[in-house]
């Protein structure tokens, strides 16, 4: 009967050290609670978050915690989400999402996904911040080709209805163009006057501008992606067989007349929108690059454009001995802050000053080194690009472009 009590009390007593050991080895879970914030890009406005998931997952138990985007709330340029109920310990964080956003007057949009490893969240942790990267330094709309020089007949006659611009989207997310404006400089690069008032520092004088048209969102163009903007938006090739099929363009430049002697072509390509030209006729670029030209993303309607803002300007008109104060009128222009890229062009021989402020193109480029240079057709000036693929741009042409470079188009 004592071994048996004995016996007994040994196993009670092995239990209890059993017991005890189990409960040092498993304490009492940490609860933690923790804030995820997603950093927006400051030079985003008016961001907009949708279809948000933050996903912690615990390095060592694998435990995965999700919570809705709809918890995420607005904090300053960014977004935050309470996140509670976490085992304290080291946490894999990633957050997805969709961005629609605007950048200088550019409606955009992206699909993102951003993570950050191995953070530590205790009962002291208030916070895990990602941000966000939309842009990359050279993001937004750029101009990517000219093709202003023209071609040449079988008869060696020169042809400039083959003309075309091309922007494109250098920014990794997608973006809008509707409401861009193609825009064709008032004064000439080969011709420096003394124009008073002098606006440059502030607006862009011009002469031509056309518009891309849509609601908005009508015409996204993915990164990397490029839009032909034609002259005329046909196959050239039909009449110049020298020339290039331009029938594919997403826009072309149309022009109607009251003029019976010049009637444009209407090509296949959806027409820009024509806010001004000066000419009464059909436009066309200057063929040997005598005017600048920028892209620009209009913000307002184009009767108040029309309406106010224009301008004459007066300058001195000097030949020879002779002088004469001259007057300039119904200049419109074009606020440097609404304008997206720039490109001074010129002949390399003749050129006297830029007609862009230096904010948007401190230098220039050219097809031609002499005034009708017989050498510069089927050249455009085309814009350099990087070990990425990306183009170049520090608002300096003569860095950026390749001058005297055969057009692109031509190729294909």
């Amino acid at each position: 009967m004592k071994k048996l009590f004995l016996k007994s009390i040994m196993m009670v007593a092995a239990m209890a050290m059993c017991l005890t050991s189990c409960k040092s080895d498993d304490p009492t879970p940490v609860i933690a609670t923790t804030t995820v914030s997603l950093e927006v890009p400051a030079n985003l406005e008016n961001p907009a978050l949708s279809n948000a998931k933050a996903t912690l997952t615990n390095v060592e138990t694998q435990k995965v915690t999700t919570v809705d985007g709809a918890a995420f709330v607005k904090d300053g340029n960014g977004y935050a989400i309470a996140c509670n109920n976490l085992e304290a310990g080291t946490y894999n964080v990633k957050v997805t999402g969709h961005l629609d956003f605007t950048l200088k007057g550019v409606a955009g949009q992206k699909d993102f996904e951003v993570n950050v490893a191995n953070v530590a969240i205790s009962e002291n942790s208030h916070n895990v911040k990602l941000t966000v990267s939309t842009f990359t330094a050279q993001g937004g709309f750029v101009i990517s080709e000219i093709f202003f020089t023209g071609s040449k007949t079988p008869e060696d006659k020169s042809y400039s209805g083959d003309q075309y611009i091309i922007i494109t989207n250098n920014s990794d997310v997608t973006l809008y163009a509707d409401s861009i404006a193609v825009l064709e400089s008032s004064f000439l690069t080969t011709d420096k006057q003394d124009y008073t008032p002098d606006i440059m520092s502030t607006h862009f004088s011009v002469q031509a501008c056309y518009m891309i048209p849509g609601t908005g969102k009508s015409v996204p163009v993915e990164p990397g992606k490029s839009l032909t903007l034609a002259v005329n938006a046909i196959n050239h090739k039909t009449e110049q067989p020298n020339s290039i099929d331009l029938s594919g363009a997403d826009f072309e430049f149309f022009d109607v007349t009251s003029n019976p002697n010049f009637t444009d072509v209407d090509g296949a390509a959806p027409n820009l929108d024509k806010w001004f030209c000066y000419t009464a006729t059909i436009y066309q670029f200057h063929s040997r690059g005598f005017n600048s030209m920028a892209i620009a993303k209009m913000k307002t309607g184009k009767e108040d454009w029309l309406t106010n803002y224009v301008y004459d300007a007066t300058y001195l008109f000097v030949f020879g001995d002779f002088s004469k104060e001259m007057t300039k009128k119904g200049i419109y222009k074009v606020p440097n802050e609404w304008i997206l890229d720039g490109v001074n062009l010129s002949v390399e021989s003749m050129r006297q000053w830029n007609v862009l402020d230096a904010s948007i193109d401190a230098g220039w480029t050219y097809c031609g080194k002499v005034d009708k240079d017989e050498t510069r057709f089927n050249k455009s000036v085309i814009r350099k690009q990087d070990a990425n693929g990306k183009y170049i741009d520090t608002n300096n042409s003569s860095n950026d472009f390749i001058p005297e470079a055969p057009a692109s188009l031509f190729n294909k």
